[in-house]
Parts: C-alpha cells; sequence; structure tokens
C-alpha cells in the first residue's frame, strides 16, 4: 500500500491552494488499492467487487481543518451505532478480512475553518451506477436493498463554488417507496382476479394480506429496485398460506400451504400493475 505524501506547512500560515483529500478502499479479492487523488476513482466500475473499507488522508494546505467519516456497513449498520463512532484522518472504515460490503457512506470537515470549504463525494452503487453528488456529511449510497459500494470519487472545493455535478440523488432509500406500496390498492389490471393488496411490515418478506375474493392468502414481499426519486420501481410478492373459509359455523378457518410469486411495478401514476418480467429478468445485476 503506497501512503499518501503530506506536505507540511508553517503554523500560521494558510497556503493559496485549497485543501485537498486521497483516499485509498478496500476492494474485494483485491484489497487495498493505492491512494487515488482528489477528483479521481477509487474501487472499480463494472466488476461487481464491493468495497470493504476505506481511508480517507486530508492535506490541509495550513487551515485548521479536520475530516470524519463513517460507513454503513453490511450486518452492522452505521458506524456511529456502534462503539466505534466516527472515524478521522486516515483511519479505517469499514472492515477487513470480513467479506462485509459497504452500502453508504458520509464525509464531512471539521475545525474552526471548515466553513470555508465543502466536501464532495459519489458513490457507485449496485444496480445503480454512479448516483449524484453528496456534499458536507450527507449520506450517500443505498439503504434496504443490501446493493454493496463499488466506488467513490471526493473532493474539497471553496464554500459556496458549484457543485461538480448533480446534486439530486446521491442517497436511494427503500423508505419512501415501501411508504408508497403499503396500504390498500384497488388499481391493479386485473381487479376481478386481485382486487386489492394490503402490505405491512418492513422490504424484507415480513406477512401481510392478500385478498383474493373471499379468500385470504399471506402476503410475503420484497423490494427489488426503486427509482432514484422513489417514484416508482418493482417489488415480489409471493403468497405463502392460503386460508379455507370455514365450512360450517363452528369450524375455523383453514391453513393451506402455497406459493405463488409475482413482480409488481409501481408506477409513476401510483398505479400497481403486474410486471411481464421474470425475476432474474427484473432483479438488475
Amino acid at each position: 500500500m503506497v501512503l499518501p505524501m503530506l506536505y507540511l506547512v508553517p503554523t500560521g500560515v494558510k497556503a493559496d491552494a485549497t485543501p485537498s483529500v486521497s483516499y485509498c478502499t478496500h476492494v474485494q479479492n483485491v484489497g487495498w488499492q493505492d491512494y487515488s487523488p482528489q477528483g479521481e476513482m477509487s474501487g472499480s466500475e463494472g466488476q461487481g467487487l464491493r468495497l470493504e473499507g476505506i481511508r480517507i488522508a486530508l492535506n490541509e494546505s495550513g487551515y485548521d481543518l479536520g475530516i470524519e467519516y463513517q460507513t454503513h456497513i453490511q450486518n452492522i449498520g452505521w458506524e456511529t451505532d456502534t462503539a466505534k463512532g466516527w472515524t478521522t484522518s486516515n483511519g479505517i472504515s469499514g472492515t477487513q478480512g470480513m467479506g462485509y460490503r459497504l452500502e453508504a457512506i458520509q464525509i464531512r470537515l471539521t475545525g474552526a475553518d471548515a466553513d470555508q470549504f465543502d466536501i464532495y463525494y459519489k458513490v457507485h452503487a449496485q444496480n445503480y451506477g454512479w448516483l449524484d453528488w453528496a456534499k458536507n456529511g450527507e449520506e450517500a449510497g443505498t439503504a434496504g436493498f443490501g446493493y454493496r459500494l463499488e466506488g467513490i470519487i471526493i473532493k474539497i472545493l471553496p464554500a459556496g463554488s458549484e457543485a461538480p455535478g448533480n446534486v439530486d440523488y446521491p442517497f436511494v432509500s427503500t423508505n419512501e417507496f415501501l411508504n408508497k406500496i403499503k396500504g390498500n390498492w384497488y388499481s391493479i389490471k386485473n381487479p376481478s382476479t386481485l382486487p386489492g393488496l394490503k402490505i405491512t411490515g418492513n422490504p424484507y418478506e415480513e406477512c401481510g394480506l392478500l385478498w383474493l375474493g373471499s379468500k385470504y392468502y399471506e402476503c410475503r414481499y420484497r423490494i427489488i429496485f426503486v427509482a432514484k426519486d422513489g417514484k416508482s420501481g418493482t417489488f415480489e410478492a409471493y403468497e405463502q398460506n392460503y386460508y379455507k373459509p370455514p365450512c360450517s359455523e363452528n369450524s375455523n378457518w383453514q391453513k393451506v400451504p402455497i406459493v405463488i410469486s409475482d413482480i409488481y411495478q409501481l408506477n409513476e401514476d401510483n398505479t400497481i400493475s403486474r410486471t411481464s418480467k421474470s425475476y432474474k429478468e427484473t432483479f438488475r445485476k
């Protein structure tokens, strides 16, 4: 691993140059890469390799600056929700040797001169590619899908500078989409077969009820893909158990196991329709 070169500036003297960062990532099947200068990618693109850890070194250029960052890690969550907390300059955020993917990141500047600069960063996320730029501690990446980060670009600019690119969608979460698909729908294309769908719980296969005519099915589901703006996407719903109506006043509903899987599309006009695609076609590699 090649360590970054940090240039020393006498105390109390501020250089004309803007502070900068260099960073390296721990990549699946590769290990630690060399440090990349700001504005260049660390990680990979188009290879399907997860980021597992990151180190960010700060060149303060004589300013009173520090840097903090944290990642959202598979099976762990945000590091600030653990005893570790924020990582400081050139420390390791993430894991080594555990095979856990990074899913999101936050980066911010600290120190008396932090308000003079903006730190921008964007990530390459599984199934989405490059998301938009985040800055100054905003979340970048995805939440609720289990998607890996694959690459990252970071740069520091003077405060108020024009952003290096689009800033609308640096982070995609299932939360907004999940709120849209909860509840009862009566806009599915074949109402005689599927007049309404009621879903409760989180996107990871929690039980709800699927109403088919006079019968109930337990419905389990998971979100597959959500548009960056959260307005549309696809999800899988399948019926695990059929509840047979009682045959008499003294009998109970009978639970009969069954599995019927379908992919559904939530359209931008908030209508729901079955897709004609198979699961493998719908799930982006």
